[in-house]
């Protein structure tokens, strides 16, 4: 498997909505998308042919996001020199790739509306701290 799978995508989608799946709206700007809109923003990319790591097809990887990716919040992270890529960069939408901690989703905050940091488990919740450590 190369992408997130149905069990992943539900888990991302009831996170963003605040544990209601209908509830459900982009984690970077606030805008409702409900049980089928938006789309899910790998932060760190899978890579040309995709990847098989857990990490990078898990919830700690994946973000709900309005638009496409070409257009929204999702094309704001796609268009990566662009000012507001920065800032989706900044808030943590997505991370360059790297193997060390900085780099790693589990790691990096998305930081939402508000300022507020969250982190994102393995098993699709938000942390208000910073895992210590994680399973590997």
């Amino acid at each position: 498997m190369t992408g997130f799978s149905a069990r992943v995508r539900k888990l991302v989608r009831t996170r963003a909505g605040g544990g209601d799946i209908t509830l459900a709206c982009c984690e970077a700007c606030g805008t409702w998308l409900g049980e089928h809109g938006g789309q899910m923003q790998h932060r760190v990319s899978r890579g040309a042919g995709g990847s098989k790591d857990p990490v990078i097809n898990g919830p700690a990887n994946a973000a709900l996001l309005c638009g496409t990716p070409s257009s929204g919040c999702h094309g704001d992270c796609e268009a990566r020199h662009t000012e507001r890529a920065k800032e989706m960069r900044r808030r943590g939408f997505w991370i360059e790739h790297g193997t060390t901690r900085e780099f790693d989703p589990r790691f990096v905050p998305l930081v939402l509306l508000g300022d507020v940091e969250q982190w994102l488990s393995g098993d699709g919740r938000y942390l208000d701290e910073a895992p210590q450590d994680v399973a590997a």
